[in-house]
């Protein structure tokens, strides 16, 4: 038996779909030392395991799910997991974040992560319940949307605890690019980590863990619930990240308007692509902002299905319900700013309704909104342009908007409806490619993978994250938007001077402190920077990293 390391499970899951062998392995203390967990332990397996040249969607690619030191534990928004694989659409690493409670009940199960290798013959899916893993088979349910897979599951294997899901919907299994891989209603995995799951045929991953309980997890439990008492104490005084400190600026809270409160400041400071990226400034932005969507469609706050993340003080979910018009009766968590911007702004969209029902479409079939948005916008500018036709869209009017065609197109690339449909759902570049007649200068992406909600023209900080960052267009990978465009910025978001050095430092704590340690990224606006959670990885390590340089350089190495 595998003994835990500090808040380590301290072992892995390796499944060979191929062979239906099931082996436990331990990790090597001087692997989690250097690379963490998470982000990090995922770059250690792959750069070791997988060949080059090797086929995305084929046997040899290797799928990894890895949690990190501090899911799962007593620290703040404990929550995250990683996903990591060869890219389909971009041909490279790709890997991404996922909140929920999937990442903390693998870890209660005793174990840090799964490494998915092969391919199966037939649908199937994986149970874990502590030392319990079995492959099942999932023949009766390969073809279902992942909200009735994710209840079909859950049903099966409740056993007085609740099990957590992963699964791809109808996307993932036909190996769209822009697939992704949904938990609770979150998606993880753009740059296609639904599709290479839906090329092994793994349509799910349940897990249910009893093995270890949250205070287990840490070297010394005395300096840890100091580390969190104060790192907690810092995120409820402060007005982005507390759900209970008034907001002194129109932009809000985190829990009061979610991701969506910045779409204001965005757009007033020119960065909120418009139309394909056409410009940055879009006229309506205020009929699709965070506080918009709390005023006419989210329900309170702590209403009956809003579902925040494991243990999470800052509470950004929000639910939409629409209750009249055509898109009566749609239930979405969310919309989050990305989505709001990729089916909003970006198709020049502003129809409140539409972009959840976009959204909750998204997440049935299982589909990346940032990427597919995207993509949808460029089809846009290419039917104004006369490039593509009726004939190119199936009879779809896809102008600028032009809200009912979006829509009706997010639908049939989920479902891989027509020509149009299935173009839209491998990808702004791939679509681009088949078009071809100059449209490829207008195609908004990176290494393949489509541009998020910020225009690079009005932040050169995020401008060179895209450039450098490992997947391509992230937004995520560092974050200079905050300092570049929140209102009043804090350094001139159209120069260089400085932008380097900002970028290196936001990438290298966003590997280590959030991506590989385990925690969500939001708490950055509330916390005291990066010696808050050394102190908190320390505890639970025991690693006794001396400084924040000495982190970074964790993150260097990441």
């Amino acid at each position: 038996m595998v003994e835990r390391i500090g808040s380590y499970a301290g072992q892995i899951l390796r499944v060979n779909l191929t062979s239906k062998e099931i082996k436990k392995e331990p990790i090597p203390v001087e692997a989690l030392r250097k690379f963490i967990g998470g982000k990090g332990l995922s770059a250690y397996y792959l750069f070791r395991e997988l060949k080059p040249g090797v086929n995305p969607l084929g046997p040899e690619n290797k799928l990894l799910f890895m949690t990190g030191p501090l899911t799962g534990t007593i620290a703040p928004v404990p929550n995250r997991f990683n996903v990591a694989a060869k890219s389909p659409l971009t041909g490279t690493w790709s890997d991404g974040q996922c909140g929920g409670s999937w990442g903390p009940e693998l870890k209660f199960s005793g174990y840090d992560g799964i490494i998915i290798e092969g391919k199966s013959e037939a649908p199937v899916y994986l149970h874990v319940r502590d030392e319990e893993v079995s492959i099942l088979s999932a023949e009766d349910i390969w073809g279902a949307d992942t909200f009735s897979t994710e209840r079909i599951l859950k049903e099966k294997h409740f056993s007085g605890r609740m099990p957590r899901v992963a699964s791809i919907g109808p996307a993932g299994e036909r190996m769209a690019l822009i697939s992704v891989i949904i938990s609770e209603v979150r998606a993880v995995g753009r740059g296609g980590m639904g599709a290479v799951m839906g090329s092994k045929k793994l349509k799910a991953i349940v897990v249910s863990g009893t093995k270890y309980k949250p205070e287990d997890f840490a070297a010394d439990k005395k300096a840890m619930r100091e580390a969190v008492r104060r790192s907690i104490s810092s995120l409820m005084s402060d007005e982005d990240t507390s759900p209970h400190v008034k907001p002194t600026t129109p932009r809000g809270s985190l829990s009061l308007y979610g991701s969506a409160r910045i779409v204001g400041d965005i757009n007033a400071a020119g960065g909120w692509p418009t139309r394909n990226f056409q410009t940055g400034i879009f006229e309506k932005a205020s009929e699709i902002s965070g506080q918009a969507y709390a005023d006419k469609l989210w329900t309170p706050r702590n209403a009956p299905g809003t579902r925040p993340c494991y243990r999470c003080q800052i509470l950004c979910a929000h639910v939409s319900v629409v209750r009249s018009g055509k898109y009566a009766g749609t239930l979405d968590e969310g919309p989050e700013y990305e989505t709001i911007w990729a089916y909003g702004a970006q198709c020049g969209v502003s129809d409140r309704e539409a972009i959840a029902r976009a959204d909750y479409l998204s997440d049935y079939y299982g589909l990346a909104t940032i990427s597919l948005g995207n993509t949808i916008g460029f089809l846009m500018e290419c039917y104004e342009r006369g490039l593509i036709t009726r004939e190119d869209t199936d009879g779809l009017e896809l102008t600028f908007g032009n809200a009912d065609a979006m829509v009706k197109l997010v639908e049939m690339a989920g479902a891989g409806i027509g020509k149009i449909g299935a173009l839209a759902s491998n990808g702004v570049k791939r679509a681009s490619e088949q078009i071809g007649k100059g449209s490829e200068k207008f195609a908004m992406h990176v290494k393949g993978l489509e541009m998020p909600a910020y225009e690079p023209r009005a932040a050169f900080g995020m401008g060179l994250g895209y450039a450098i960052c490992d997947r391509g267009a992230c937004h995520l990978h560092a974050w200079t938007a905050g300092d570049e465009m929140l209102q009043p910025p804090a350094v001139d978001p159209i120069t260089t001077k400085g932008k380097a050095r900002s970028v290196k430092d936001l990438s290298e704590e966003v590997a280590v402190a959030y991506d590989s340690a385990g925690t969500c990224l939001f708490q950055a606006f509330g916390i005291g920077g990066l010696e808050e959670i050394v102190d908190i990885i320390n505890a639970a390590t025991g690693f006794g990293f001396k400084d924040v340089d000495e982190l970074r350089k964790a993150g260097e190495r990441i």
